[in-house]
């Protein structure tokens, strides 16, 4: 399976706590182990180890943690619970180093509220700093009384390339025997043309053959893929052609009304991390429902991934490493 160390970051809001839900589908899915952990800052005179109130508030997180352990044990999942000391997003990242964490979910923003990055500045500093595949989720998302989260539709984004075409055999080895719907959509961008004047009917013509060509090329790939991820699993192609690749995704996922978005970090159109201003970011930035994000890739370099029991069943899947490789 995809996952089997999870890690849930918390700070003791229910802004937070919101993670939790979403924690429980995938381990129940995966048969991961879910981690909790708090992060006690400690500055000033106030917040130092001797204080009464850092050893209070302590004592209220440890309390707390205690009964969202117990709630996660009475569904038979495996969950640990820890709080640790000194600065947020270093001690996330170091947890997730020392524990082998290939997952972390965290709500956008908790008691810090937005940053400037469009979500907290510890949720920007840990996504920048740990490589981990991670799920951002925005508060307010499930209904008041809801205690747990179940995906009915998720849409995968693709690019033609190897490593969406990992994302697309991960996310079905997670869901493989639910009652989910995977939708593939590949959105075809059509080319800018900059020019003083307006572009001659020549080259509006050029434009189109152009545009056409790839979306061919591209219901032909999706329409493959789809048939060979059938398995046990309902799967659906969309494409879409515009000159808004952004806004396009966020509004099918919003007209399919999806319960997550799921992508591979890398950009085939430019830089290799989420942070150079690629698709990812920018639909982590606009889109308001959870974006489960793939960016640890396997170290290996098998014809068929072999995703927990199973191997992928593209058939002509190469791994995703192997893309620069002439």
């Amino acid at each position: 399976m995809p996952f089997k160390q999870i890690l849930v970051p918390l700070d003791g809001s229910s802004t937070a706590e919101e993670a939790v839900s979403h924690a429980i589908f995938i381990a129940e899915s995966c048969g991961a182990q879910i981690h909790l952990l708090h992060v006690q800052t400690s500055h000033g005179d106030e917040h130092s180890p001797d204080s009464v109130d850092w050893r209070l508030r302590r004592a209220e997180m440890r309390s707390y943690l205690n009964q969202l352990e117990k709630r996660l044990s009475e569904r038979t999942i495996p969950v640990t619970s820890n709080i640790v000391e000194g600065r947020p997003s270093e001690q996330i990242v170091e947890y997730s180093e020392e524990n082998d964490i290939d997952l972390l979910i965290f709500t956008a923003y908790g008691k810090g509220g937005i940053s400037r990055f469009h979500f907290g500045s510890t949720a920007h500093k840990v996504i920048s700093g740990s490589g981990i595949s991670f799920m951002i989720v925005r508060p307010g998302e499930l209904p008041s009384g809801r205690a747990d989260k179940a995906y009915k539709r998720i849409l995968i984004l693709m690019d033609g390339s190897h490593s969406s075409e990992w994302v697309a055999c991960q996310v079905a080895a997670m869901v493989r025997g639910q009652e989910v719907e995977l939708i593939l959509l590949q959105v075809i961008s059509v080319p800018e043309m900059p020019r003083r004047m307006p572009i001659t009917q020549e080259e509006y013509a050029l434009r189109e053959k152009f545009v056409e060509c790839n979306r061919r090329a591209a219901k032909a790939y999706l329409e493959d893929i789809a048939r060979q991820l059938q398995n046990g699993i309902k799967v659906r192609v969309r494409l879409e052609v515009t000159q808004s690749v952004v806004e396009n995704v966020c509004g099918v996922a919003m007209e399919e009304e999806v319960d997550l978005i799921a992508m591979d970090v890398h950009d085939t159109q430019g830089g290799t991390h989420w942070e150079k201003g690629n698709l990812c970011q920018a639909v982590m930035c606009r889109c308001s429902l959870p974006l489960l994000v793939f960016q640890d890739l396997p170290d290996t370099h098998p014809q068929h991934l072999h995703t927990g029991g199973e191997f992928c069943p593209i058939s002509h899947f190469n791994h995703p490493s192997d893309r620069n490789v002439e």
